[in-house]
């Protein structure tokens, strides 16, 4: 009796009349446990009865019943607050409804209607297969985010399932989480028609990333239970086993040893050069191995073998505030590279910009003999530009340039063209006896045959002669 009462009661919170609360018991919804029972639906359609009914008897209608749309938005509230109750293994107390608990829950309800309808033609990637077990740290974090983002019959991340603990204690009731499904991941009960539909739904998902793998082996005695949860742990155990360990803690520390950075790269920057040693102290964390800051940075330090961080590197070594703090560390390293790498292409574009005003500047030797040319005579502001350069360029700067380019076309254009032999290829006859060495024109010369015929050369001697007359044979 008191169960009803107490229901009848937190109707009333919600927002109905005393008419509306009895017509709701007259329907069967008179106790907590009877509206968890029941699917969302089913409220609207017992609404709609209950207005169907009074309609049908009219006038002979008992009582003020009616059904605001806040106190009908509360007792929704009120269902999925007690169905959470139910899966986290909370009693069902009505009276508990009352204050802020009601805030929360009407909150957290429109919370739940909106992320079903951000995700509901959501496609989450899945991570790749693991076809190696060396790489279960990097295959373990995916996973769990792959999970982390999907929820099941429990209403919230399936991650649950694969969670460290099987029983909830008072201390995980009472614990601070980061927010409620942290909250919900810790405390939901593995057991229920929820887990099992989660369960086998996170086995299917497991083993689609595993069975074409060595992990296969251990996950396979699952296959007729389809228990995600111990085919997932299991796995987990023997990736991440005393020897697993041992192996993952000494490959971290073998790619810090073997991290170098040399300048920057196209296929290595020095942000590459951060990751390698982040990564490592990440995996070295997670296996509890405590790696202190001031090896971080000498560690780091070490591997750095470009000059221009020389002088970076001995001021490093003598302020104690970045010898002992990584992140601080590595942080002025790369904003040093930075300004550096900004500064060197500043000088280069007002070098390419203005160099052909100085008086001693040298010769360009990129670009070919014109581009070479050009520069000796300086005159390379009248060089081809890439777009992007002509955009960095001022306007006057442009002005000027093309100014340049029409003088040059303008004195070009004046001076005298001069005509010369069309000779186009030369034979040279060395079996005379005499000495002399006969060029035969192959084509007809526009210098007189005449002409051609009477020239000759001493020391040694070079006898032109018309290609019309072949020379003579001794």
């Amino acid at each position: 009796m008191a169960q009803p009462q107490a229901f009848n009661q937190a109707l009333i919170r919600c927002g109905f009349n005393g008419d509306t609360a009895v017509a709701i018991a007259a329907e069967g919804f008179d106790t907590l446990d009877i509206l968890t029972s029941m699917a969302p639906d089913d409220v609207d359609a017992m609404i709609k009865n209950v207005r169907e009914t009074r309609r049908a008897l009219g006038a002979a209608a008992q009582g003020n019943v009616t059904f605001p749309f806040l106190a009908t938005r509360r007792l929704k509230a009120m269902q999925n607050w007690g169905q959470e109750l139910l899966r986290t293994g909370r009693p069902l107390n009505p009276g508990g409804f009352v204050g802020n608990e009601i805030t929360n829950a009407v909150s957290r309800l429109a919370l739940e209607t909106l992320r079903q309808e951000v995700h509901e033609d959501e496609d989450v990637d899945k991570p790749r297969e693991l076809t190696d077990l060396t790489k279960w740290e990097i295959f373990w974090e995916r996973f769990v985010s792959y999970l982390s983002r999907l929820r099941g019959a429990a209403k919230c991340p399936y991650t649950y399932i694969i969670r460290e603990h099987d029983a909830v204690t008072p201390d995980h009731y009472a614990a601070v989480y980061q927010d409620h499904d942290a909250k919900l991941v810790a405390t939901t009960q593995l057991q229920g028609d929820w887990y099992t539909l989660d369960n086998h739904r996170v086995y299917d998902e497991f083993k689609n990333l595993v069975v074409k793998g060595p992990g296969w082996s251990f996950v396979k005695a699952f296959d007729k239970t389809k228990d995600g949860r111990n085919a997932v742990l299991t796995l987990k155990r023997q990736c991440e086993g005393t020897s697993a360990i041992q192996t993952r803690k000494a490959a971290a520390y073998a790619r810090i040893a073997s991290a170098r950075y040399n300048g920057q790269k196209r296929g290595f920057t020095f942000d590459t050069y951060v990751e390698l040693h982040q990564t490592a102290y990440n995996t070295l964390s997670e296996l509890n191995e405590a790696v202190p800051e001031t090896k971080k940075v000498t560690d780091f330090l070490a591997g750095i073998g470009d000059p221009r961080l020389t002088n970076a590197k001995d001021f490093i070594l003598a302020d104690p505030t970045k010898l002992q703090d990584f992140e601080a560390c590595q942080q002025f390293l790369k904003t040093l590279i930075y300004n550096k790498t900004t500064q060197e292409k500043h000088e280069r574009h007002i070098s390419a910009i203005s160099g052909g005003n100085k008086p001693n500047s040298k010769p360009a030797k990129r670009g070919g003999g014109k581009r070479a040319r050009m520069d000796i005579n300086n005159k390379n502001l009248v060089r081809s530009y890439s777009r992007e350069e002509w955009m960095k360029l001022s306007d006057e700067q442009r002005a000027e340039i093309k100014a340049l380019r029409d003088a040059k076309k303008a004195a070009a254009s004046a001076e005298p063209r001069h005509a010369s032999s069309t000779v186009s290829s030369v034979t040279y006859d060395t079996s005379l006896d005499n000495g002399q060495v006969v060029q035969q024109i192959a084509q007809p010369s526009t210098v007189p045959a005449a002409a051609i015929a009477a020239t000759t050369v001493t020391s040694p001697r070079v006898h032109f002669v018309p290609a019309t007359k072949p020379p003579t044979q001794p």
